[in-house]
């Protein structure tokens, strides 16, 4: 019985011993592994911030021919005079866009309007460089997909005017899928005053 008792305590020992070590390993394990994980999101965040770091100098660097570009696009955008009322601004882009929806046959129908904003707001959506902005809502209906990219691309190259997608909406119109309708919000940038000061294009044309 006594050697039995002795036997049984020491495998009991030895069960605890046991236990205790590999509580211990696996302690260490998640231990080294956590600092390990650590280290991986330390460098990984060092890496992003050294490639925003390059990107930034690389703009930096290119400063003089970012300069040169928006001059050129400066030189580009269409003036109108400075007398001129902010009604007859918004009428100029909506024939602007008309006249392309028609020439691809997007249907606008009564569905465009331009968004001319009040006169103390001229301000607010002017940028530094003088560049005004007029939103203009385009609404189309029954409209396929090839006409309607066809139209944005037109828009995008115009030269009476210069203009940019701000916002677009897309959807299927009834049970016929190659028919959509939506609403596109185009951006008219322009300047306002004498085109001479900027430039050698005669005053009251439009580039």
């Amino acid at each position: 019985m006594t050697t039995s008792g002795a036997k049984s305590r020491r495998d009991r020992m030895i069960v605890a011993i046991v236990v205790v070590v590999v509580l211990y390993a696996m302690a260490a394990a998640l231990w080294f592994t956590g600092r390990n994980q650590a280290w991986v999101n330390a460098r990984k965040g060092y890496e992003k911030e050294l490639k925003t770091l390059e990107r930034e100098k690389a703009l930096i660097g290119d400063r003089e021919l970012w300069v040169e570009r928006a001059e050129e696009a400066r030189q580009r955008m269409p003036h109108v005079d400075a007398d001129e009322r902010i009604e007859k601004t918004a009428a100029r882009w909506e024939r602007v866009i008309e006249s392309l929806a028609t020439e691809y046959h997007v249907n606008v129908g009564r569905g465009l309007k331009a968004q001319p904003f009040e006169k103390k707001s001229d301000k607010d959506e002017e940028n530094p460089d003088g560049v005004l902005e007029m939103p203009v809502e385009v609404r189309y209906e029954n409209t396929s997909l090839q006409r309607l990219v066809e139209f944005l691309y037109a828009v995008n190259k115009s030269e009476d005017a210069m203009m940019d997608v701000r916002e677009i909406d897309i959807s299927v119109q009834g049970k016929n899928v190659g028919a959509l309708r939506g609403k596109i919000v185009l951006t008219c940038a322009y300047l306002k005053g004498d085109e001479s000061q900027d430039g050698d294009t005669p005053k009251g044309k439009t580039k």
